[in-house]
């Protein structure tokens, strides 16, 4: 069920208060229940009520969850029918994954409260006693003045609702028409799962009820990796300039921790074969796509452009003695034509 459409199945705006709130459905419980209404849609309108109360009061009172997982839940896409069709004592509820638990899968243990219509007094939060009401003398109506006094009006007695009988609070709800209930859940949280599915949990008995959950999946934002829109993990990762230039190992993190992986300076892009993201929630893993960024130091350190001399000093020097080498041939080539170019300008 959509926020919206609560509020519109309790006649109500989304700033209503919680007073509003709850006035507005102890009435149209009141009013629907079947037991007062004989209306072939009187169940069912009733059965929407509840849960267009239950959403809403969850999306204000609700709690932020460990996450939990069982075997038999069931994730499905987050889709309005998915929620439409929920039984009527299902909590809703979000939960936050890591990407690597979503990626892995993990188990959590979930604990809460669970507010419902009181089952005593349907809602009302009062009990009907077998005596006459002490205002209306069980008449179930009121006089009041009118007309400076010289005539009376016949009111409906706000006491007993104009049935005439004696009224009592709830002694399950203390009054209050509504009940809340603990519950605590160990859930599985299958491999695949991603921002928007929702999983579907059984129902359990808790106290009274029989509880239901759907837990809608949140994806925390990762410092390392990012899940691109087709499903491929990648990471970008900055690495010493002059270690990829001589093909070092280094360390990437991957889901599974940090794994060697060796440099090539003819490749910027690596792919680590099944250590991405897996297709579909319980399907096999895909490819994780890792990026390196070469960074040199900047050029006006001392240290770095005496160490950087010598490097090319000695490598000048190895590729001159090598005949094989390109530099070695353009060395030698390039010496015997200026030694006839200088010839050939004393010549003339």
């Amino acid at each position: 069920m959509e926020t919206r459409d609560a509020y519109a199945e309790l006649g109500l705006h989304p700033s209503a208060t919680d007073a509003q709130l709850k006035a507005s459905w102890r009435r149209l419980v009141a009013a629907w229940h079947p037991d007062r209404n004989a209306a072939p849609d009187a169940g069912s309108r009733m059965q929407a009520i509840n849960k267009a109360y239950q959403h809403i009061r969850q999306l204000r009172d609700g709690d932020d969850p460990d996450a939990v997982d069982e075997d038999s839940a069931a994730p499905a896409p987050a889709t309005e029918s998915a929620q439409a069709d929920a039984p009527s004592n299902t909590h809703i509820r979000k939960v936050q994954l890591s990407l690597e638990d979503a990626i892995l899968g993990c188990t959590r243990t979930l604990s809460g409260h669970f507010t419902h219509v009181c089952s005593a007094c349907l809602g009302k939060g009062q009990g009907v006693l077998a005596k006459a009401c002490s205002t209306c003398h069980g008449s179930g109506a009121v006089h009041r003045p009118a007309l400076f006094g010289w005539m009376w009006n016949q009111e409906e007695c706000s006491d007993c609702g104009g049935d005439g009988r004696l009224r009592a609070p709830c002694d399950a709800c203390d009054g209050r028409g509504e009940q809340s209930v603990p519950y605590r859940r160990r859930v599985r949280f299958p491999s695949g799962m991603r921002e928007g599915h929702v999983l579907s949990v059984p129902a359990s008995r808790h106290g009274a009820v029989d509880l239901g959950l759907e837990l809608q999946v949140e994806i925390e934002p990762h410092p390392f990796f990012r899940l691109d829109g087709d499903g491929v993990l990648r990471c970008e990762m900055p690495v010493n300039g002059y270690a990829w230039m001589a093909g070092r190992w280094v360390e990437v993190p991957t889901p599974d921790g940090l794994q060697q992986m060796r440099l090539n300076r003819d490749a910027l892009v690596y792919r680590l074969a099944g250590q991405g993201f897996p297709a579909a929630p319980r399907g096999a893993r895909g490819d994780y796509m890792v990026k390196v960024v070469p960074v040199f130091p900047a050029e006006d350190d001392p240290a770095q452009k005496a160490l950087l001399d010598q490097l090319i000093a000695s490598s000048s020097k190895a590729a001159a003695a090598d005949a094989e080498q390109p530099i070695g041939q353009w060395q030698r080539n390039l010496k015997r034509w200026n030694a006839g170019h200088k010839k050939s300008n004393r010549d003339e």
